[in-house]
């Protein structure tokens, strides 16, 4: 477990594994897009990145997210999406299994 896994819901990830970046095809979750996913019963808060600043995409990732968002937790009266970009994504960021999906073996490991 790295100190970033002890920031992401297990149950919050499951759900958001359901949205795919449009562009690679790949879960948000994997592709390592997610930085922050939190729950409590009283709301959801989640932070994420996307792989550039440029992608035109990124409003439809967020919507996707809020829809996933409210379909598995309806009873969640507030939800805290953001976009961030602090750290920076970068491919070390994508988890084994992502690799795994992608058909990709994964070349080196973080520091």
């Amino acid at each position: 477990m790295t100190a970033h896994d002890d920031q992401l819901d297990a149950g919050l990830c499951d759900c958001l594994r359901e949205v795919l970046d449009p562009e690679i095809g790949l879960n948000v979750v994997d592709l390592g897009l997610v930085i922050l996913a939190e729950r409590t019963p009283e709301a959801v808060r989640v932070r994420l990145t996307l792989t550039s600043r440029a992608c035109p995409l990124g409003e439809m990732v967020l919507d996707d997210v809020r829809q996933k968002v409210a379909q598995s937790y309806p009873e969640v009266a507030r939800m805290d999406i953001q976009l961030v970009w602090d750290p920076v994504w970068t491919p070390d960021r994508i988890t084994d299994r992502g690799y795994e999906l992608l058909g990709r073996t994964r070349t080196r490991t973080l520091i």
